[in-house]
């Protein structure tokens, strides 16, 4: 079996809304579409935009003015250190260069401490002109003095002015890797191109314009120096770029240990609607849980956001062990938005059927029943899912028991027990998804009670018992005008084997008029025992089937 975590139990697709009105296409229902195309929103919320984006911008300003004075002062000690040497004057384009290396750094570090806001583009354009004009004119100045070294004959400075060379390249690079933070491709890329500078400078710029001075550095015996140079700047853009590495993987290590508080987050599981879900783990308890956030890109949509925070307040609410658990919700610094659930194994109803096949009827009974227990917590409590669909029910292996149903994602919830509670569907909308949507919500002409769940539910059954919806079309709005109008072919007629007894109760969920329905969730789970197949389905012959395949490590979060 694989060794990488298995599936948590939530999808993220939790905000179904669809457009009554839209303007393009549909997915075709059989693939269980989870739309949402809201056209207004509800109160207001912070953007939860990157905040890793924003504080690397803040950082890279901050460092790279530090890196700019630290220049500053050191060419400003050179060059206070050439006065007292009396070596100015000697060669004046050398004594040009070094005024603009102290000229160029001062000027970066007075822009980058001022109080100027500066974007993005002008930071990374300030840290690529100071690097990279610092290793032009370093290269430059060692140039110069090397040509006029080997004219005068003395091998002994032209060997000097290479290694200082070398060694300035070395600290400028290492300065870089070590101070700017950048991920490890774009730190190898600056890093790599500064260390070709003095190799330019040396041998490429020597040979194209000295090709003369190039015999007088063979007959000087010097060339060995070339090779010990080019191995100092090999390891010290090594040196720079695993700097770089390390410090920026601490770097993310500490802002997720800052952004999450005591949970480490793993990889990631699974992406929907709004949401992506990730593992994690309790820094203390060393508890594996599922922790889902908010999309960067959603942050800003305040319906989205309201909804969020209605799915996981809803979730808290309820502590039936057929609906998942939620340990722990927060808000980062950056207006993200996250809540941390327990964290199964297995996979949705959806996936179960997809890749196995239409179920027994008993085990069909066994998990609808289990369903139901967890509902008839939520509709006591005022509380109606509303987006009820294969994917949303999680078969889980849980605490040594297999086929434990869980019920998912409460992003859509009515609160039926608060009338004050405010509505957070568009105008021209309604929630759900088609091919499991009760009629009163397709048509949104009457109250939504907890008997649209219970047709949700009958429309499951349906759906695993048959391993086809109730109803499908060539797009969602033909798909909810059949659901409003069209009678519902019995499930015997589509798959063999189904009991009369079941089908009698399937059909009643999927009554049109939620009058002819189940009254609740309890009603509909005794008519389920009751049916002569319930039994037919145990643990035993759960645990046999889970244990006679590789699950449920494979399946990916839908």
């Amino acid at each position: 079996m694989s060794t990488d975590p298995p599936p948590l139990a939530a999808s993220p697709e939790s905000d179904s809304v669809i457009d009554l009105f839209p303007t393009e296409a549909y997915p075709p229902p059989d693939e269980a579409p989870t739309i949402r195309r809201a056209a207004g929103f509800v109160g207001m919320a912070d953007s939860a935009a990157g905040s890793l984006v924003a504080e690397t911008h803040d950082l890279r300003r901050r460092r790279l003015a530090a890196a700019a004075l630290f220049l500053t002062a050191v060419w400003a000690g050179l060059l206070v250190w050439s006065l007292i040497r009396g070596t100015m004057g000697a060669n004046w384009l050398v004594d040009v260069v070094k005024f603009a290396r102290l000229i160029v750094s001062g000027v970066v570090a007075a822009v980058l401490l001022g109080s100027r806001p500066l974007s993005r583009g002008w930071v990374k354009g300030l840290e690529y002109g100071l690097f990279g004009s610092m290793m032009l004119l370093l290269g430059l100045s060692e140039y110069l003095l090397g040509v006029d070294a080997l004219r005068q004959g003395d091998a002994l400075a032209l060997a000097t002015y290479m290694k200082n060379g070398v060694v300035g390249a070395v600290i400028l690079m290492v300065l870089y890797g070590a101070l700017i933070p950048n991920d490890t491709v774009t730190a190898a890329k600056v890093v790599l191109t500064m260390a070709l500078v003095p190799l330019v400078a040396f041998t490429l710029l020597m040979e194209l314009e000295h090709p003369d001075l190039v015999e007088e550095l063979e007959t000087m015996r010097s060339s060995e120096h070339a090779g010990s140079n080019a191995v100092a700047l090999i390891a010290g853009a090594a040196l720079a770029i695993y700097s770089a590495h390390v410090l920026n993987g601490l770097r993310k290590d500490l802002h997720d240990a800052r952004k999450f508080g005591q949970y480490r987050l793993g990889r990631k599981l699974g992406a929907g609607g709004m949401g992506e879900v990730y593992f994690a783990e309790h820094r203390l308890l060393k508890r594996p849980c599922a922790l889902k956030l908010i999309k960067p890109d959603s942050g800003a949509d305040p319906l989205a956001v309201a909804r969020f925070e209605r799915e996981v307040k809803s979730a808290a609410r309820l502590s039936h062990p057929n609906t998942i658990a939620v340990y722990d919700y927060g808000r980062t610094d950056d207006g993200t938005f996250y809540y941390v659930m327990e964290y199964l194994p297995g996979m949705s109803l959806h996936d179960l059927i997809r890749r196995h096949g239409p179920l027994p009827p008993g085990r069909v009974v066994h998990l609808l029943r289990q369903v139901c227990g967890g509902l008839a917590e939520a509709h006591g409590l005022g509380i109606v899912h509303r987006d009820l669909k294969p994917a949303n029910v999680f078969v889980a292996l849980r605490g040594g028991e297999t086929d434990v149903a869980k019920i998912l994602d409460f992003g859509l919830v009515k609160l039926t027990a608060d009338p004050d509670a405010p509505e957070l569907t568009a105008d021209r909308s309604v929630s759900g998804t088609p091919a499991f949507m009760a009629p009163e919500q397709a048509t949104g002409d009457r109250p939504v009670d907890g008997r649209a769940d219970l047709y949700s539910l009958g429309a499951i059954a349906y759906f695993a018992l048959t391993g086809k919806a109730p109803f499908d079309g060539a797009t969602a709005m033909a798909v909810m005008i059949a659901q409003v109008r069209d009678p519902v072919e019995p499930p015997s007629r589509v798959a063999a084997g189904v009991p009369p007894d079941l089908e009698r109760v399937v059909l009643r969920c999927l009554a049109k008029d939620p009058a002819e329905r189940y009254p609740d969730a309890r009603s509909l789970a005794r008519d389920l025992a009751a049916c002569a197949c319930a039994g037919d389905w145990d643990e035993d012959k759960a645990a046999a089937w889970w244990a006679s395949r590789d699950e449920p490590a494979a399946a990916p979060v839908a």
